[in-house]
């Protein structure tokens, strides 16, 4: 039975994290959440209220009473019809897809993974996505043969945010094969608000996996994670070994600490920052104190938890 769930491990640890996504991106308008908190985010009198004072104010600048119901009604048609233009959101769904995925490599340029995870993909013709462009278009098509070269289509959803602030709440949703989601949500201006999402995609894939495979020289580690969570913290070094045992694996060693910290957080390793790293027979690893040796025994560093994952 052990040799079996062994192998089961290292099936699913040197699965590919990889996902290629169809790049055409269809949003769904949302309700007018702006309009909506406007409408019922005060009560009736307080609403009449704030009318009595603006005709108020008009009327001690010195119009009469009804030059001030006449200015009120002429802004109040301003507003509405300037936010009929505003919300009718021409373009804005190609905005959102495109600042997305422009965003997702900004950060793939900058951080400069050795793998990426994510792709967007066009399965069809490149023909064919130059006139859809030519003509205007989205290049929209996909058909189950097309869909087969993929992993994923994307689809979200915009609404305009209660804050009125031009602010909209923007939701994006990862399909899987399996119908499985992934599911985003930011909100922000238009031409940032994507930057958001971009940025937990990204961790989402590019962040090293439990379980998975990590090559080191001639031999292989498993990273396993910690019993309840990838990452964990324990208030001993003797506790977070325990725990380790307890699912059959062990604490990293010094140097595969440091080696998957030098892999970096988005290469499949795990950054040790500068917390304190709990090793094998109650001793640390002290990023921080390397001289001599950032190996220490607890009493030598001033933490009271100490983080931990286990391999294999």
């Amino acid at each position: 039975m052990k040799l079996v769930f062994s192998f089961l491990i290292l099936l699913l640890s040197t699965q590919s994290f990889a996902i290629s996504i169809w790049p055409t991106i269809a949003f769904v308008k949302g309700a007018d959440l702006c309009q909506y908190q406007d409408a019922y985010g005060r009560s009736r009198s307080e609403m009449a209220q704030e009318m009595v004072d603006q005709a108020s104010q008009l009327m001690s600048s010195g119009a009469s009473g009804s030059e001030a119901l006449k200015m009120l009604v002429a802004i109040d048609g301003l507003i509405d019809k300037n936010r009929r233009l505003a919300v009718q959101g021409y373009g804005l769904d190609v905005t959102l897809e495109a600042t997305l995925k422009s965003y997702v490599d900004k950060l793939y340029q900058d951080l400069r993974p050795r793998n990426k995870n994510i792709n967007f993909n066009h399965a069809m013709p490149i023909v064919d996505v130059v006139r859809a462009v030519r003509n205007g278009q989205r290049p929209g098509y996909l058909d189950d043969n097309l869909m087969s070269k993929l992993d994923a289509i994307a689809y979200g959803t915009y609404a305009y945010a209660p804050d009125c602030r031009g602010n909209i709440l923007v939701t994006i949703h990862v399909m899987k094969k399996d119908g499985s989601t992934l599911n985003f949500q930011a909100q922000g201006k238009p031409q940032y608000v994507m930057s958001d999402i971009a940025a937990r995609m990204f961790e989402m894939f590019q962040r090293a996996q439990f379980p998975s495979t990590v090559r080191m020289g001639s031999r292989t580690l498993q990273l396993i994670g910690a019993p309840g969570t990838p990452v964990d913290s324990a208030p001993s070094p003797d506790l977070a070994e325990q725990s380790c045992e307890m699912i059959d694996a062990r604490l990293p060693t010094r140097n595969e600490y440091e080696y998957l910290s030098m892999l970096g957080d988005w290469n499949g390793g795990i950054g040790l920052g500068h917390k304190v790293w709990a090793l094998k027979d109650g001793y640390v690893l002290a990023p921080d104190l390397r001289n001599p040796t950032p190996v220490r025994q607890v009493w030598e560093v001033n933490a009271r938890e100490f983080m931990y994952y286990c391999v294999r």
